[in-house]
């Protein structure tokens, strides 16, 4: 292990994140509150966080960043981003307890979204915009911002691309990773100014519109209101978000490819419809039980919210228009299912992915037809070609590995006092880097009122859910560490 050369990467990301306090600080200027000198002092922080780690690093080579050293950048990436970003909710006073304020930092770079603020409008806008502002940095991923703002960092970056990146890689399409990182994020910031732009047309004003498009093409769901977007009441804001959410929550290898080409033929991929269609079947299902019920009389009107909630939760955003708690058990139900699926591979959102299920799925059935004819060879088809046994394999794998992780940290949480419905849900919420669960911890509610012990646990998580399980815990293997 290159610790030398981890240092070196871990002083440049955290050097990067306290830069990107400016953008918040000028809201705190702009309205003159108190927590401009609570970004100040986090800089001051952050910049000694950086400080240590550029002495720790130096006399690096600039050599090939191995695996090892990759997993251990990026993994202690999110652990140092979230420890500088905690630094103005402590230093305001907003969120006094660490715990607490790393809980909601790692919660934003992670973008999930849950949130341990009871009361969240009297904060200034400053401490709301970096709320915002930590889920659009981790959105794309803070490590392929630094690929895409340093491409002089003399270090293997496709390491560091792979190691970080949910989904797919991009290798084969775009050799030059650094090159790729720019592209990516110009996507990425094309479809924010867009999304605002659209936001503002809407009624919003320019704050509200930038932070809420912050939280969802990084399909994060923190919001500057208490009833999230349940808050403006607007047909048109919910279309909009609804839109952006499920743009986010694609591939965005899909949406360079249809750039560069100017055709929609990338759309064609399988996981792409797999993803648009689980998000219609669901949207129907519940807007027929929601009007059966009659938790809504008018179709149109339940069509709207049904959409929202399916594609804010499949996608992992988070946001709420409704109290989707008091709908019938079906619908609530369905959307913890959705919660579990998550988007596609190579988006901002979380949990899951739909490509793995899709390849399990295709697996189990062919499986079923090897029983009836022993002899037949039954290939998968992915729109890239054949799934061959090791992707199979894989998805299996993570999909269990996922099962695990998730039924221990329930019980470990149900330990706390909670209930069967909150444990489990809070534990979806977090892995799957969704927010908002149910019962305790559900669209009206927050994890304030959660233990401390279990707050960790929630952490923990949703570190696992944003850098795909493995990345986290093959910290906890000898042979990581050896030399």
């Amino acid at each position: 292990m290159n610790y030398k050369i981890v240092a070196r990467f871990l002083s440049i990301l955290a050097f990067t994140i306290t830069a990107s306090l400016i953008f918040p600080l000028f809201w705190a200027l702009a309205d003159g509150t108190e927590d401009a000198s609570a970004f100040f002092l986090s800089a001051l922080v952050g910049t000694a966080i950086s400080a240590a780690f550029f002495i720790l690093g130096k006399g690096a080579k600039k050599e090939d960043l191995g695996s090892r050293e990759a997993i251990a950048g990026v993994a202690f990436s999110w652990v140092v981003a979230s420890l500088i970003g905690c630094m103005p909710y402590i230093f305001s006073g907003y969120i006094p307890s660490f715990t607490d304020a790393y809980f909601e930092a790692m919660s934003g770079f992670t973008t999930t979204g849950a949130t341990v603020m009871r009361d969240i409008e009297p904060v200034p806008r400053g401490i709301l915009m970096w709320r915002a502002q930590t889920q659009w940095l981790g959105g794309m991923g803070i490590v392929v911002l630094v690929i895409a703002m340093l491409p002089l960092l003399g270090v293997n970056m496709t390491q560091l691309f792979k190691a970080e990146s949910p989904g797919p890689s991009l290798e084969k399409t775009y050799p030059r990773i650094a090159e790729m990182a720019v592209m990516l994020w110009r996507l990425y910031m094309g479809l924010t100014v867009v999304s605002a732009l659209l936001l503002v047309a809407g009624g919003m004003t320019l704050y509200n519109a930038i932070a809420h498009t912050f939280a969802a093409v990084s399909t994060g769901g923190f919001s500057t209101h208490n009833a999230s977007v349940a808050y403006y009441d607007s047909a048109y804001i919910d279309y909009v978000l609804t839109f952006v959410m499920f743009i986010a929550g694609a591939n965005f290898n899909l949406h360079l490819a249809a750039l560069r080409g100017r055709s929609f033929r990338p759309y064609k991929d399988s996981e792409f419809h797999f993803y648009t269609a689980v998000a219609l079947g669901a949207t129907l299902m519940i807007c027929a039980v929601l009007l059966r019920d009659g938790v809504f009389k008018n179709f149109f009107q339940a069509l709207r919210y049904s959409l929202f909630q399916v594609v804010s939760i499949m996608t992992t955003t988070g946001f709420v228009t409704a109290d989707y708690g008091k709908w019938p058990m079906f619908t609530q139900l369905t959307l913890l299912a959705l919660m579990l699926l998550g988007g596609c591979a190579g988006s901002t959102a979380g949990a899951i992915k739909c490509v793995r299920f899709q390849v399990v799925i295709k697996e189990s059935i062919a499986e079923l037809k090897k029983m009836i004819h022993p002899n037949a060879v039954v290939a998968i088809f992915q729109s890239n070609g054949t799934a061959n046994p090791s992707m199979v394999a894989s998805s299996a794998c993570f999909i269990a590995t996922f099962i695990i992780i998730w039924g221990v940290s329930s019980l470990a949480v149900s330990l706390c006092g909670n209930d069967i419905v909150t444990s489990i849900s809070a534990v979806s919420a977090t892995l799957c880097n969704v927010g908002p669960g149910l019962a305790d911890v559900g669209p009206v509610c927050n994890f304030a009122e959660q233990s401390a012990f279990a707050k960790w646990i929630y952490t923990f998580d949703m570190l696992c859910g944003r850098l795909e399980l493995y990345t986290v815990l093959v910290l906890f293997s000898r042979d990581m560490w050896r030399k």
